[in-house]
Protein backbone atom coordinates (compact mmCIF):
# COMPACT_ATOMS: atom_id res chain seq x y z
CA UNK A 1 0.00 0.00 0.00
CA UNK A 2 1.38 3.90 -0.89
CA UNK A 3 -0.56 6.71 0.80
CA UNK A 4 -2.54 7.00 4.29
CA UNK A 5 -4.34 4.25 5.04
CA UNK A 6 -8.83 5.17 4.90
CA UNK A 7 -10.23 4.33 7.88
CA UNK A 8 -13.59 3.77 8.82
CA UNK A 9 -14.78 3.04 12.64
CA UNK A 10 -18.02 1.08 13.29
CA UNK A 11 -19.51 1.99 16.68
CA UNK A 12 -18.80 5.53 17.86
CA UNK A 13 -18.85 4.55 22.06
CA UNK A 14 -15.59 4.74 23.99
CA UNK A 15 -14.06 2.23 22.41
CA UNK A 16 -14.48 3.39 19.33
CA UNK A 17 -13.89 7.22 20.68
CA UNK A 18 -10.52 5.89 21.76
CA UNK A 19 -9.51 4.47 18.64
CA UNK A 20 -10.66 7.30 16.94
CA UNK A 21 -8.42 9.81 18.62
CA UNK A 22 -5.66 7.34 17.60
CA UNK A 23 -5.80 6.93 13.99
CA UNK A 24 -6.66 10.93 14.10
CA UNK A 25 -3.18 11.51 15.55
CA UNK A 26 -1.16 8.77 12.92
CA UNK A 27 0.43 10.82 10.41
CA UNK A 28 0.10 8.10 7.79
CA UNK A 29 -3.53 6.61 8.27
CA UNK A 30 -7.15 9.47 8.29
CA UNK A 31 -10.24 8.37 9.07
CA UNK A 32 -12.70 8.22 5.85
CA UNK A 33 -16.23 7.04 7.36
CA UNK A 34 -18.37 6.53 10.68
CA UNK A 35 -21.16 4.77 11.44
CA UNK A 36 -23.57 4.17 14.79
CA UNK A 37 -26.49 2.96 15.34
CA UNK A 38 -27.36 6.03 17.15
CA UNK A 39 -27.14 8.89 14.22
CA UNK A 40 -26.44 11.73 16.04
CA UNK A 41 -23.47 9.86 17.98
CA UNK A 42 -21.82 9.30 14.52
CA UNK A 43 -22.35 12.74 13.06
CA UNK A 44 -21.45 14.19 15.98
CA UNK A 45 -17.43 12.23 15.67
CA UNK A 46 -17.83 12.88 12.22
CA UNK A 47 -17.42 16.51 12.58
CA UNK A 48 -15.07 16.21 14.77
CA UNK A 49 -12.59 14.07 12.69
CA UNK A 50 -14.00 15.85 9.07
CA UNK A 51 -15.54 12.43 7.93
CA UNK A 52 -18.74 10.87 6.69
CA UNK A 53 -21.82 9.73 9.06
CA UNK A 54 -23.00 6.92 7.21
CA UNK A 55 -26.55 5.46 7.72
CA UNK A 56 -25.60 1.94 7.89
CA UNK A 57 -22.22 -0.13 8.38
CA UNK A 58 -22.28 -1.33 5.03
CA UNK A 59 -22.42 1.85 3.21
CA UNK A 60 -18.99 3.21 5.87
CA UNK A 61 -17.92 -0.18 4.81
CA UNK A 62 -17.75 0.70 1.13
CA UNK A 63 -17.03 4.45 1.10
CA UNK A 64 -14.85 5.68 -1.23
CA UNK A 65 -11.28 5.61 0.35
CA UNK A 66 -11.85 3.34 3.09
CA UNK A 67 -8.86 0.50 3.28
CA UNK A 68 -9.46 -0.53 7.31
CA UNK A 69 -12.72 -0.78 8.91
CA UNK A 70 -12.39 -1.19 12.63
CA UNK A 71 -15.40 -3.02 14.39
CA UNK A 72 -15.94 -1.44 17.80
CA UNK A 73 -19.46 -2.19 18.32
CA UNK A 74 -21.43 -5.65 19.67
CA UNK A 75 -19.77 -8.51 19.16
CA UNK A 76 -23.52 -10.38 17.97
CA UNK A 77 -22.58 -8.78 14.82
CA UNK A 78 -18.83 -9.02 14.25
CA UNK A 79 -18.38 -11.92 12.49
CA UNK A 80 -21.25 -10.66 9.65
CA UNK A 81 -19.29 -7.32 9.55
CA UNK A 82 -15.93 -8.73 9.46
CA UNK A 83 -16.49 -11.01 6.46
CA UNK A 84 -18.66 -8.24 4.90
CA UNK A 85 -15.83 -5.66 5.44
CA UNK A 86 -13.27 -8.84 4.07
CA UNK A 87 -15.40 -9.56 1.11
CA UNK A 88 -15.09 -6.52 0.06
CA UNK A 89 -11.67 -5.97 -0.14
CA UNK A 90 -10.98 -4.03 3.45
CA UNK A 91 -8.83 -5.25 6.68
CA UNK A 92 -10.79 -5.49 9.45
CA UNK A 93 -9.54 -5.05 12.92
CA UNK A 94 -11.66 -6.63 15.32
CA UNK A 95 -12.42 -4.67 18.95
CA UNK A 96 -12.40 -7.76 21.65
CA UNK A 97 -13.86 -10.05 22.12
CA UNK A 98 -13.10 -11.47 18.92
CA UNK A 99 -16.58 -13.07 18.00
CA UNK A 100 -19.12 -15.42 19.32
CA UNK A 101 -17.84 -18.79 18.45
CA UNK A 102 -15.23 -20.66 17.21
CA UNK A 103 -16.61 -20.99 13.60
CA UNK A 104 -17.49 -17.59 13.41
CA UNK A 105 -13.80 -17.15 14.05
CA UNK A 106 -13.24 -20.03 11.31
CA UNK A 107 -15.15 -17.96 9.20
CA UNK A 108 -13.46 -14.99 9.60
CA UNK A 109 -10.34 -16.02 8.88
CA UNK A 110 -10.69 -18.08 5.76
CA UNK A 111 -12.61 -14.87 4.57
CA UNK A 112 -9.09 -12.84 5.41
CA UNK A 113 -7.33 -15.93 3.71
CA UNK A 114 -9.83 -16.12 0.84
CA UNK A 115 -9.16 -12.42 0.15
CA UNK A 116 -5.82 -11.59 0.72
CA UNK A 117 -6.69 -9.62 3.44
CA UNK A 118 -5.96 -8.91 7.20
CA UNK A 119 -7.62 -9.79 9.86
CA UNK A 120 -6.39 -8.13 13.40
CA UNK A 121 -7.58 -8.38 16.69
CA UNK A 122 -7.34 -5.53 19.05
CA UNK A 123 -5.35 -6.30 21.88
CA UNK A 124 -4.48 -3.25 22.95
CA UNK A 125 -3.44 -3.83 26.62
CA UNK A 126 -0.07 -5.65 25.49
CA UNK A 127 1.36 -1.99 24.45
CA UNK A 128 0.51 -0.78 27.33
CA UNK A 129 3.73 0.35 29.66
CA UNK A 130 2.85 -2.50 32.97
CA UNK A 131 2.84 -5.19 30.36
CA UNK A 132 6.13 -3.53 28.65
CA UNK A 133 7.69 -3.74 31.72
CA UNK A 134 7.08 -7.41 32.84
CA UNK A 135 7.75 -8.60 29.24
CA UNK A 136 11.32 -7.25 30.16
CA UNK A 137 11.64 -8.29 33.91
CA UNK A 138 9.39 -12.15 33.42
CA UNK A 139 12.66 -13.81 32.45
CA UNK A 140 14.49 -13.17 35.71
CA UNK A 141 11.63 -14.73 37.83
CA UNK A 142 12.78 -18.25 36.38
CA UNK A 143 10.23 -20.88 35.04
CA UNK A 144 6.89 -19.91 36.10
CA UNK A 145 4.58 -22.28 37.89
CA UNK A 146 1.58 -20.06 38.96
CA UNK A 147 -0.38 -16.79 38.40
CA UNK A 148 -3.35 -15.63 38.92
CA UNK A 149 -5.26 -12.77 37.81
CA UNK A 150 -8.51 -10.79 38.56
CA UNK A 151 -10.05 -7.96 35.99
CA UNK A 152 -13.09 -7.11 38.02
CA UNK A 153 -15.31 -3.96 38.68
CA UNK A 154 -18.70 -2.74 40.23
CA UNK A 155 -21.63 -2.38 37.66
CA UNK A 156 -24.84 -1.88 38.10
CA UNK A 157 -26.17 -0.76 35.06
CA UNK A 158 -27.74 -3.15 32.33
CA UNK A 159 -27.24 -2.59 28.69
CA UNK A 160 -27.05 -4.46 25.59
CA UNK A 161 -23.57 -6.10 27.01
CA UNK A 162 -26.12 -8.48 28.99
CA UNK A 163 -28.24 -9.87 26.61
CA UNK A 164 -28.00 -14.04 25.76
CA UNK A 165 -27.11 -12.55 22.34
CA UNK A 166 -23.69 -11.09 22.95
CA UNK A 167 -22.71 -15.09 23.10
CA UNK A 168 -21.22 -14.54 26.89
CA UNK A 169 -21.05 -11.81 29.71
CA UNK A 170 -17.65 -10.44 32.05
CA UNK A 171 -15.89 -12.90 31.50
CA UNK A 172 -16.07 -12.98 27.41
CA UNK A 173 -15.91 -8.96 27.30
CA UNK A 174 -13.77 -8.18 30.08
CA UNK A 175 -11.99 -10.86 31.05
CA UNK A 176 -10.79 -12.23 27.43
CA UNK A 177 -7.83 -9.29 28.22
CA UNK A 178 -6.45 -11.31 31.49
CA UNK A 179 -6.82 -14.44 28.94
CA UNK A 180 -4.86 -13.05 26.72
CA UNK A 181 -2.39 -11.79 28.91
CA UNK A 182 -2.20 -15.35 30.37
CA UNK A 183 -1.24 -17.12 26.62
CA UNK A 184 1.71 -14.06 26.53
CA UNK A 185 3.10 -15.25 29.33
CA UNK A 186 2.30 -18.94 30.01
CA UNK A 187 1.67 -20.29 26.75
CA UNK A 188 -1.16 -22.70 25.58
CA UNK A 189 -3.68 -24.25 27.36
CA UNK A 190 -4.04 -27.83 27.99
CA UNK A 191 -7.26 -27.65 30.02
CA UNK A 192 -9.88 -25.18 31.55
CA UNK A 193 -12.46 -25.69 34.24
CA UNK A 194 -14.75 -22.91 34.77
CA UNK A 195 -17.42 -21.59 37.60
CA UNK A 196 -19.54 -18.75 37.15
CA UNK A 197 -23.08 -17.17 37.91
CA UNK A 198 -25.74 -14.51 37.32
CA UNK A 199 -25.65 -12.16 40.11
CA UNK A 200 -27.29 -9.20 39.21
CA UNK A 201 -31.37 -10.67 38.40
CA UNK A 202 -31.55 -8.64 35.80
CA UNK A 203 -28.86 -10.14 33.69
CA UNK A 204 -29.14 -13.07 30.78
CA UNK A 205 -24.78 -14.09 31.01
CA UNK A 206 -23.01 -14.36 33.82
CA UNK A 207 -21.64 -11.15 35.52
CA UNK A 208 -19.35 -13.60 37.76
CA UNK A 209 -16.32 -16.10 36.52
CA UNK A 210 -13.63 -17.88 38.17
CA UNK A 211 -11.99 -20.12 35.33
CA UNK A 212 -8.92 -22.11 36.77
CA UNK A 213 -6.46 -23.04 33.40
CA UNK A 214 -3.58 -25.96 33.50
CA UNK A 215 -1.42 -25.26 31.12
CA UNK A 216 0.85 -27.17 28.61
CA UNK A 217 3.75 -25.89 30.27
CA UNK A 218 2.65 -27.83 33.51
CA UNK A 219 1.95 -24.30 34.95
CA UNK A 220 -1.58 -23.87 36.53
CA UNK A 221 -3.60 -20.05 35.89
CA UNK A 222 -6.67 -18.14 37.41
CA UNK A 223 -8.45 -15.80 36.09
CA UNK A 224 -11.06 -14.23 38.11
CA UNK A 225 -13.66 -11.60 36.84
CA UNK A 226 -16.59 -9.77 37.66
CA UNK A 227 -19.14 -6.63 37.09
CA UNK A 228 -19.84 -7.76 40.91
CA UNK A 229 -16.97 -6.85 42.84
CA UNK A 230 -17.83 -3.71 44.69
CA UNK A 231 -13.80 -1.86 43.69
CA UNK A 232 -12.79 0.44 40.60
CA UNK A 233 -12.51 -1.23 37.63
CA UNK A 234 -8.49 -2.78 37.62
CA UNK A 235 -7.02 -5.95 36.49
CA UNK A 236 -4.05 -7.33 38.91
CA UNK A 237 -2.14 -9.91 38.73
CA UNK A 238 0.57 -12.01 40.33
CA UNK A 239 3.41 -14.34 38.43
CA UNK A 240 5.23 -17.03 40.42
CA UNK A 241 8.36 -18.27 38.98
CA UNK A 242 11.06 -20.74 40.59
CA UNK A 243 13.52 -17.72 41.16
CA UNK A 244 11.25 -14.93 41.99
CA UNK A 245 7.77 -13.52 41.74
CA UNK A 246 6.16 -10.54 39.61
CA UNK A 247 3.06 -8.46 40.47
CA UNK A 248 0.91 -5.59 38.70
CA UNK A 249 -2.04 -3.45 38.77
CA UNK A 250 -3.20 -2.21 35.42
CA UNK A 251 -6.07 0.78 36.34
CA UNK A 252 -7.77 1.58 33.02
CA UNK A 253 -8.71 5.22 34.51
CA UNK A 254 -6.34 6.36 36.97
CA UNK A 255 -2.80 5.92 35.71
CA UNK A 256 -1.63 6.79 39.59
CA UNK A 257 -2.69 3.17 39.94
CA UNK A 258 -0.64 1.60 37.50
CA UNK A 259 2.40 -0.68 38.75
CA UNK A 260 5.19 -3.35 38.72
CA UNK A 261 6.77 -5.40 41.51
CA UNK A 262 9.47 -7.75 41.53
CA UNK A 263 10.53 -10.09 44.27
CA UNK A 264 13.48 -11.87 44.74
CA UNK A 265 16.03 -12.87 47.55
CA UNK A 266 13.42 -11.51 49.94
CA UNK A 267 13.54 -8.18 48.66
CA UNK A 268 10.75 -6.15 46.60
CA UNK A 269 11.49 -3.26 44.37
CA UNK A 270 9.17 -1.45 42.06
CA UNK A 271 9.94 -0.96 38.67
CA UNK A 272 9.86 2.01 36.80
CA UNK A 273 7.07 2.14 33.82
CA UNK A 274 8.29 3.85 30.94
CA UNK A 275 6.55 7.43 30.38
CA UNK A 276 3.21 7.61 28.02
CA UNK A 277 4.04 10.06 24.49
CA UNK A 278 0.19 10.89 25.37
CA UNK A 279 -2.21 9.91 28.46
CA UNK A 280 -5.51 8.31 26.23
CA UNK A 281 -8.38 10.97 26.88
CA UNK A 282 -11.11 8.15 27.17
CA UNK A 283 -9.10 5.61 29.50
CA UNK A 284 -6.54 7.90 30.95
CA UNK A 285 -4.78 4.66 32.73
CA UNK A 286 -4.22 3.26 29.48
CA UNK A 287 -1.93 5.74 29.17
CA UNK A 288 -0.34 5.35 25.21
CA UNK A 289 -1.23 1.66 24.78
CA UNK A 290 -4.00 2.11 22.25
CA UNK A 291 -1.42 4.75 20.58
CA UNK A 292 0.75 1.53 20.34
CA UNK A 293 -1.54 -0.41 19.09
CA UNK A 294 -3.33 1.89 16.19
CA UNK A 295 0.84 2.33 15.74
CA UNK A 296 1.35 -1.67 15.10
CA UNK A 297 -2.24 -2.16 12.91
CA UNK A 298 -0.98 1.15 10.74
CA UNK A 299 2.50 0.45 10.32
CA UNK A 300 1.93 -3.19 9.71
CA UNK A 301 -0.77 -2.74 7.06
CA UNK A 302 1.09 -0.10 5.10
CA UNK A 303 4.02 -2.39 5.31
CA UNK A 304 2.71 -5.70 4.52
CA UNK A 305 3.75 -7.14 7.32
CA UNK A 306 1.97 -10.20 8.90
CA UNK A 307 0.80 -9.29 13.00
CA UNK A 308 0.94 -11.45 15.68
CA UNK A 309 -2.22 -9.52 16.40
CA UNK A 310 -4.28 -12.06 13.82
CA UNK A 311 -7.51 -13.90 13.44
CA UNK A 312 -5.98 -17.04 14.88
CA UNK A 313 -4.66 -14.39 18.60
CA UNK A 314 -8.36 -13.94 18.62
CA UNK A 315 -9.30 -16.64 18.08
CA UNK A 316 -7.21 -18.69 20.99
CA UNK A 317 -8.46 -16.18 23.62
CA UNK A 318 -12.25 -17.13 22.33
CA UNK A 319 -11.54 -20.69 22.46
CA UNK A 320 -10.48 -20.43 26.22
CA UNK A 321 -13.41 -18.32 27.20
CA UNK A 322 -16.01 -20.80 25.64
CA UNK A 323 -14.11 -24.08 27.02
CA UNK A 324 -15.15 -22.01 30.53
CA UNK A 325 -18.44 -22.23 29.62
CA UNK A 326 -18.83 -25.68 28.17
CA UNK A 327 -16.76 -26.57 31.76
CA UNK A 328 -19.63 -24.76 33.70
CA UNK A 329 -22.57 -26.49 31.91
CA UNK A 330 -21.01 -29.72 31.97
CA UNK A 331 -19.63 -29.94 35.27
CA UNK A 332 -16.30 -30.77 33.96
CA UNK A 333 -12.76 -29.94 33.13
CA UNK A 334 -12.45 -29.70 29.13
CA UNK A 335 -9.15 -30.51 26.99
CA UNK A 336 -7.94 -27.93 24.34
CA UNK A 337 -8.82 -28.26 21.48
CA UNK A 338 -12.07 -27.60 22.52
CA UNK A 339 -14.47 -30.05 19.96
CA UNK A 340 -17.68 -28.37 19.71
CA UNK A 341 -20.09 -25.46 21.55
CA UNK A 342 -22.92 -24.70 20.68
CA UNK A 343 -24.75 -21.07 21.10
CA UNK A 344 -28.15 -22.86 21.35
CA UNK A 345 -26.77 -24.41 24.80
CA UNK A 346 -25.16 -20.99 26.12
CA UNK A 347 -27.97 -20.22 28.65
CA UNK A 348 -27.08 -23.62 30.26
CA UNK A 349 -23.62 -21.99 31.32
CA UNK A 350 -24.90 -19.51 33.44
CA UNK A 351 -26.36 -20.29 36.83
CA UNK A 352 -28.47 -17.56 38.75
CA UNK A 353 -27.08 -17.34 41.99
CA UNK A 354 -30.75 -16.69 43.38
CA UNK A 355 -33.93 -17.27 41.87
CA UNK A 356 -35.76 -13.97 42.09
CA UNK A 357 -34.87 -10.56 40.18
CA UNK A 358 -32.10 -9.55 43.11
CA UNK A 359 -30.31 -6.16 41.53
CA UNK A 360 -26.93 -4.88 42.70
CA UNK A 361 -27.16 -1.79 44.96
CA UNK A 362 -24.36 0.06 46.80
Amino acid sequence: MTGKLGVAVIGCGKAGQAQLHWFARHPNSRIVALFDPLAEKGQQAAGAYNAASLSSWQAAVNYAGVDLVSLCGPESVRAEQAIFALDNGKHALCEKPFANTLADCDRMIEAAERNQRALLAYYNMRFHPVVHAVDEHIASIGRIYAARFSYTQFRTSLSWRHRIEQGGGVLKSQGVHAIDLALRWLGPVNTVSGEMAIIHGGREVEDFALVHLRMESGAIGEVYTAYTDRQPEEMRAQLQGNLGKLEFRLNPYLPERNGVWLKKQGAKRRIALRQASEMDPVYPGLMDCSQGAIKHVVDHLLAGRPSPLDGRAGRRSIEVVLAAYESQRRRTKIALPLRSFSLNSLADCFPRFAAGDETLTE
